[in-house]
């Protein structure tokens, strides 16, 4: 959408240029567009709708990104089994989890090396509407992988203790879905599992998955590998021979991702919805941009003769035509800072899609930015553009004396 600015960009330059160089009556077409409140105020609340939902669509998708950005650090690396897109699709024998955490050059704390090999699976929830269930990701964790998410914090209860059926979940999921919230209890896999903390994941993928002890989901569902292991070195800059060691070595044969990319790519879940999105913004904008385009032929039919008053008083066609457009172009602005600032009220409400490749829910919020407000009302400037020239064209064109004679 954004790239139809390009071609229109003389041409608004050219609009701005004439505010400058010619005499060009905005205080009259100002004055004329509150003449007729009603078409005015019809065709920007169309427009302000459109630009609402423009601003919207961009905010899942701003929303969802945000989402897996936060999520990832430069200096981790995750371990899959060759091929494996996801965690989901891969699997760690133990043999090779050890050799890995005893590479020299990884991380460590006062309780040893940064390096969680981890366990991921999905399950079907109850949305706490009623209206269904969907499936929520379900990450085994060994201790070091809670302290390696930074962006991680316990808000409420306390973390999960190895060796027991207890879930720790993100403070965002409680009100989605059912029995998630500290003192609630799921049954699965033979066992009933406890929920004892609440976490707030700052954002960031994390907050769509339930954390529990990577041993006890493993038992319960009778597996004896992992699915991948995240491993943080001691600076960013050992990440290239990290991934070399996991490829090299005979023993391993794995691949590495840095967890920043790995993550960067799960954005690609959020493309249905953006592209539905955008679809349905570009049925909606050619209907604004024909409601613009009537309410101002409307005006140039009733004002034929103050129009060849103007050319009378020394206007000539190029300022005539200037001063339709820019007409449109306030009537347009006015829609979309309207809808910029309706779209706003959607800023920081939680929402969730399906990623495609794991086939389980991703909890987001809307992100309303000033930069996409902006792009919002630069798109009403783009349909006031696209509406509002044929009706200048035609302000411009009406002859003097027909003008003098009212049409």
């Amino acid at each position: 959408m954004d790239l139809l600015f390009l071609p229109l960009a003389p041409y608004l330059a050219w609009l701005a240029w004439t505010v400058l160089r010619h005499r060009i009556p905005l205080k009259y077409n100002w004055r004329s567009l509150w003449q007729r409140k009603v078409s005015t105020l019809s065709t920007a609340g169309a427009i302000a709708v459109v630009v609402a939902i423009f601003v919207v669509v961009l905010s899942l998708s701003q929303g969802l990104s945000r989402a897996f950005v936060r999520s990832g650090r430069e200096d981790q690396v995750l371990v899959l089994r060759p091929n494996a897109r996801v965690e989901i699709n891969s699997s760690l024998e133990r043999d090779r989890v050890r050799v890995i955490q005893s590479y020299p050059f990884l991380a460590r704390d006062e309780q040893g090396p940064l390096a969680s090999a981890e366990c991921v699976v999905v399950k079907l929830l109850d949305l706490a509407d009623g209206s269904g269930s969907t499936n929520v990701l379900f990450r085994g964790l060994q201790p070091a992988g809670v302290r390696m998410r930074s962006q991680v914090r316990l808000v409420e209860g306390r973390w999960f203790t190895p060796g027991l059926p207890e879930l720790v979940v993100p403070r965002r999921m409680t009100d989605r879905f059912k029995d998630l919230r500290v003192g609630g209890r799921l049954r699965f896999q033979g066992l009933e599992w406890s929920v004892v903390g609440l976490f707030d994941g700052n954002g960031s993928a994390f907050d769509s998955e339930v954390w529990t002890d990577v041993e006890v989901l493993l038992q319960a569902h009778k597996r004896v590998s992992f699915s991948a292991l995240l491993a943080r070195l001691e600076r960013p800059e050992q990440v290239p021979a990290f991934l070399a060691f996991l490829e090299s070595d005979k023993r391993l044969k794995l691949e590495g991702k840095p967890e920043a990319a790995y993550y960067a790519e799960q954005t690609e879940a959020g493309k249905p919805i953006q592209i539905l999105g955008q679809m349905i913004t570009v049925i909606l904008t050619v209907g604004a941009i024909f409601a613009a385009m009537n309410t101002l032929f409307a005006a140039v039919a009733v004002r034929t003769a103050e129009i060849g008053t103007l050319r009378a008083l020394g206007y000539r066609r190029v300022e005539i035509l200037a001063s339709f457009q820019w007409e449109a172009l306030m009537l347009c602005s006015l829609g979309g800072l309207l809808g910029a600032f309706l779209a706003l009220g959607f800023h920081g409400i939680q929402t969730g899609t399906t990623n495609f490749e794991t086939f389980s829910d991703v909890s987001f919020a809307f992100t309303v930015t000033p930069g996409l407000m902006g792009r919002g009302v630069a798109f009403s400037l783009l349909m006031g553009v696209l509406g509002g020239f044929p009706p200048a064209w035609r302000a411009s064109r009406i002859p003097v004396t027909e003008a003098m004679k009212g049409g």
